[in-house]
């Protein structure tokens, strides 16, 4: 059984979740947040109130919008939503080159 050569530890290694820490109070965050569903992707929303201690997750001066991918954080709506483009892309070439089909021509 295949499951049996597995070493235990891939099972408990937990993956890290996309999470975009925000204010409330975020014109682009609606945006970042409508780029992130139409991407499928498992995210989390973390809404700083205004006023309110950053979470002590993220590194010491970070400005808000910031977008933590994997061991990668991104500040600013900008490059966030440049950081989601990049995604889209990759997401497309993985649907096409994961496929059945043959691209001779390419």
């Amino acid at each position: 059984m295949f499951w049996g050569l597995v070493p235990k530890v891939l099972f408990f290694r937990r993956a890290k979740m996309i999470r975009l820490y925000c204010r409330a109070d975020c014109p682009r965050c609606n945006d970042i947040v409508d780029v992130l569903q139409q991407l499928a992707v498992a995210f989390d929303v973390v809404e700083v109130a205004p006023g309110e201690v950053l979470p002590a997750e993220l590194p010491e001066g970070a400005q808000l919008p910031m977008l933590a991918d994997a061991e990668e954080a991104y500040q600013g709506s900008g490059t966030i939503l440049d950081h989601l483009e990049q995604m889209k892309d990759f997401k497309a070439l993985w649907y096409k080159y994961q496929s059945d089909a043959c691209y001779c021509e390419e």
